[in-house]
């Protein structure tokens, strides 16, 4: 099952600048049988079991694939439809530096389209500027997809019009040591739930998610992360004009720590839109969130979370942090700029409005919360 974030009229929209890059190296000619040989590759740490030069060489080897199976690619080549990985417990990786694949034309919609189990891609090339969505998706709907397990290192990618990664339900997933770097795209780094599953155990970590013009969804940002428990969003760099760096959603006992987030257009993390559930639990410590257009954080729909050792400053009017009316018994140590707090909620259903905690030497305003931005429910309802 294909999943397709952007809509048809947004794909349209981007049509014209997906193929409008007449730099792109032309998609190589493939030989009338499969392009695809067993052996190693010296140039890249992982060892391949088999080698492939092309798209037919990629996809022959894919079907042929069992459990264990190393394919390394051994040339930077085109791909003109999604590339579908079924198999369980594979590794695709570069046989030689530079290895990887494009999008040859917007008929591609997400370049890898991964439904087996444990699939790790890593340190690959992927350039999906021509594709009409992004460059990989990972879909575990326990029906025709069960990519739990994904892991995916180390890669240099071009993201596409609509998105940067997109995992679905994948629990367990490692998406570290990446360079993204997006152009005019929806939303980036993607992770939600599925109907079966949320994102438990996931791990963002150690990525550099560079936006070189402005992101279209308000409600998502440089890394969108939904639904689970246990998470890690850490040390990351995420850099440019993303409507917001992070947007984390519906998350509880995990942590968000050590990320650079500058230059948002709206906040550098923005809490829990497009749901009706709460972020509780969290620790947000030592993040330095700067340049964003409305306030470093707002924390929306946040009960109980704990903020620490964050570098909020260089905000829009030393608007450090935005505590809303949905919030309350969060804990913020340390304050050094200015904090719009009108947070009491009733987190724990005691009947008992639970304040917010804020110690340090900064200014508290309340009453004077920044309206929030309006939740829209998006043209394609597969992105949350």
């Amino acid at each position: 099952m294909r999943f397709h974030p952007v809509a048809a009229v947004l794909i349209v929209a981007t049509f014209d600048a997906g193929c409008a890059d007449t730099q792109r190296p032309l998609a190589p000619s493939l030989a009338a049988t499969p392009s695809f040989s067993m052996g190693g590759a010296a140039a890249c740490p992982t060892p391949a079991t088999v080698v492939v030069t092309d798209e037919a060489g990629l996809n022959a080897a894919l079907a042929a694939a069992s459990p264990g199976e190393v394919i390394g690619l051994g040339a930077f080549f085109g791909v003109s439809a999604d590339v579908l990985v079924n198999a369980s417990n594979i590794t695709l990786t570069c046989a030689v530096a530079g290895a990887g694949v494009f999008a040859t034309n917007p008929g591609v919609i997400d370049m890898l389209e991964i439904n087996g189990t444990d699939v790790t891609v890593d340190r690959l090339v992927l350039d999906a500027s021509g594709s009409s969505d992004g460059p990989a998706v990972a879909n575990n709907d326990g029906i025709t997809g069960f990519a739990t397990g994904v892991q995916f290192t180390r890669n240099t990618v071009t993201c596409g019009p609509g998105i940067c990664l997109f995992l679905v339900g994948s629990t367990g997933a490692v998406v570290s040591d990446n360079q993204f770097t997006a152009g005019e795209t929806f939303t980036g780094v993607h992770i939600q739930e599925s109907g079966i599953a949320g994102v438990d155990g996931t791990h963002v970590e150690r990525n550099t998610i560079v936006a070189t013009a402005p992101s279209i969804s308000p409600q998502f940002g440089g890394i969108r992360i939904r639904t689970g428990s246990g998470v890690s969003v850490s040390d990351n760099i995420v850099t440019g004009p993303w409507q917001n760096s992070l947007s984390p959603a519906n998350l509880t006992a995990g942590v968000v720590a050590g990320n650079r987030l500058e230059g948002a257009l709206l906040y550098g993390i923005r809490m829990s839109t497009n749901t009706p559930f709460f972020t509780t639990q969290m620790a947000f410590r030592n993040n330095r969130v700067t340049a964003a257009a409305v306030a470093g954080i707002f924390a929306m729909r946040a009960c109980g979370n704990t903020f620490f050792g964050n570098n909020l400053n260089g905000n829009a009017g030393d608007v450090g942090l935005i505590f809303p009316g949905q919030s309350g018994a969060n804990v913020l140590s340390g304050n050094q700029n200015v904090v719009i707090d009108d947070g009491a909620w009733d987190c724990d259903g005691d009947g008992v409005n639970d304040p917010n905690i804020i110690t340090g030497k900064g200014k508290v305003l309340n009453g004077a919360s920044l309206a929030p931005l309006a939740d829209v429910q998006q043209a394609d309802s597969r992105l949350k």
